[in-house]
């Protein structure tokens, strides 16, 4: 199978050539300059590890180099790329750092899949066919979110995921950092600070906390939380690999670490006991308490300082014991509170119930879409797109999985239904949508084996959903690159779940002690 054939996502326009192929050579060089030179460090990197070479950073440029160039004039939008393989070189060429990491990410899965490999392949011979791609993403927003407020996940494990979901050119990493089990952000207590609340112990108290679901392997999920430094040094990494962080602060529901860690936040003034129930809905801040907004302004000010993107998510979903008139009155102070901070204000369709500030972007979850596409079409937000049955990453497989929810009406769920959907959809078109995002709830979920085994390949399939354009894609050839894909997964300690529909060319790891894989007949535990 020629490799330009196994391409994911695939590109807007690749156009194999009658030529000879390009040989990457022990004595190739990668050229690049100014900005450049951090994407050609990391792509060096890349192919050392799997053929040994030395791929020295070079500037002038010799037959046999791989060149990044930097263009003013680029047509396609910021992250578009051009990639041209001839016998004498490749030529990676983009008018922004953003597009340059495209490009090579493509180029990776150019190479044998056997580049991934450490350490480096004794025997491989490292051969691309002559090629000309020229591509762009049909969305500027492609994300994953990870939920790590039932489970928490270290600074390490956010990185590895990172390093995952960015060769399938993802550029955003939502985390869901509060909610009624856990607080996972440093919040620290103010000079001035009128109601005397104790923002230390938000982490104090709710760090310590995580959900308990029996079927989880092991059933409590991990506690910890993430100083600011560390939020600082997660998006610095992030940033390197072309991908924004968006933190969120879940608004006025799934509250209730903060009710437990902040007891001025309740109307009696008592501190609610933290919970460990992955039951949702049932908490909510209060609208007459001075305290709330308090809270809502310090809390939604710091994280702003810290973060270095353009949105803050506010939550605003499943508030079901909020009066509807409470919840209005709430969310649209936690809409200004969190606009005059400078960010884009980020929320789940819910708060589109209220009046939103110019720049605020809805995320749609679930129910009716007809409010999410009136605000679209009324205030000009922009629409990011994760419908439950098409994105939620945390849906079962079968009905017998050892991890997963299965809430989502037409589950079980595989890789098929996450790429047989178009976000424009109910009346939005592409210029309302933001992009399109795959949440990962972590109630079930314990490391990131287990997380990689819920995103991978349904993951991929969204990936392909949010940079492909609809006329490109086709399920029937999506299936056969997702099998291609095995082995590079594999090679790089992936895992992924074994699609039963799909001819994967190696087999992944399992990561559920204890149980039976799905490559068996049906689920269920084994002995000991």
């Amino acid at each position: 199978m020629n490799t330009t054939d196994t391409l994911i996502p695939r590109p807007s326009h690749v156009e194999l050539l009658d030529s000879p192929a390009f040989t990457l050579a022990p004595n190739a060089r990668i050229v690049a300059s100014d900005t450049a030179v951090p994407v050609a460090e990391q792509l060096a990197s890349l192919l050392r590890r799997g053929t040994g070479f030395e791929l020295p950073i070079a500037e002038d440029t010799l037959p046999g180099d791989i060149l990044l160039e930097l263009v003013e004039m680029f047509d396609g939008g910021p992250e578009a790329y051009s990639l041209a393989v001839t016998e004498d070189a490749i030529r990676l060429t983009a008018s922004t750092d953003a597009g340059l990491f495209n490009g090579v990410q493509t180029l990776r899965q150019l190479f044998p899949a056997s580049i991934e490999g450490t350490p480096p392949s004794a025997d491989g011979t490292w051969v691309i066919p002559a090629v000309d791609i020229a591509d762009a993403p049909r969305f500027a927003y492609r994300g994953l979110m990870l939920d790590v407020a039932r489970n928490f996940f270290t600074v390490e494990e956010v990185k590895e995921q990172i390093d995952v979901m960015t060769q399938f050119k993802l550029n955003a990493l939502h985390l869901h950092l509060t909610d009624d089990q856990a607080w996972r952000i440093e919040i620290r207590t103010p000079d001035e600070n009128p109601s005397g609340l104790d923002y230390a112990n938000l982490t104090a108290t709710g760090g310590q906390g995580a959900v308990e679901v029996p079927t989880a392997v092991p059933a409590r999920g991990n506690s910890g939380f993430y100083t600011q430094q560390d939020f600082r040094d997660i998006q610095a990494y992030a940033a390197s690999k072309n991908v924004l962080v968006v933190p969120e602060i879940d608004l006025p529901g799934h509250v209730n670490a903060a009710l437990a860690a902040i007891p001025q936040l309740s109307p009696d003034g008592q501190a609610k006991p933290m919970s460990t129930t992955a039951e949702v809905g049932w908490s909510t801040l209060s609208a007459d308490l001075p305290t709330t907004y308090e809270f809502a302004r310090e809390v939604l000010g710091q994280l702003a300082d810290i973060t270095v993107g353009p949105y803050l998510h506010i939550g605003g979903d499943e508030a079901h014991v909020t009066a509807h008139d409470d919840y209005v009155t709430m969310v649209q102070q936690f809409v200004r509170i969190a606009a005059a901070t400078g960010k884009a204000v980020v929320g789940w369709n819910e708060f589109a119930a209220v009046e939103l500030p110019e720049g605020a972007v809805i995320q749609y979850w679930y129910g009716n879409v007809e409010t999410t596409v009136r605000q679209a079409e009324n205030s000009g937000a922009p629409v990011i797109m994760s419908p439950a049955a098409n994105t939620y990453l945390d849906q079962k497989y079968d009905p017998g999985s050892p991890v997963g929810l299965s809430w989502v009406e037409g589950g079980p769920f595989t890789w098929s239904e996450y790429y047989n959907w178009d976000p424009a959809q109910g009346g939005l078109l592409d210029q309302q949508i933001l992009g399109v995002e795959g949440p990962l709830w972590s109630e079930t979920v314990r490391n990131n084996k287990q997380a990689q085994w819920l995103l991978y390949p349904r993951a991929v399939s969204l990936a392909e959903v949010a940079w492909s354009g609809q006329e490109v894609r086709n399920a029937g050839d999506f299936r056969r690159r997702l099998g291609a894909l095995g082995e590079r997964l594999t090679r790089q300690g992936v895992v992924f779940q074994e699609a039963p529909d799909v001819e994967w060319s190696a087999k992944p790891e399992y990561p559920f002690p204890g149980t039976i894989a799905a490559s068996d007949a049906e689920y269920g535990t084994i002995e000991a």
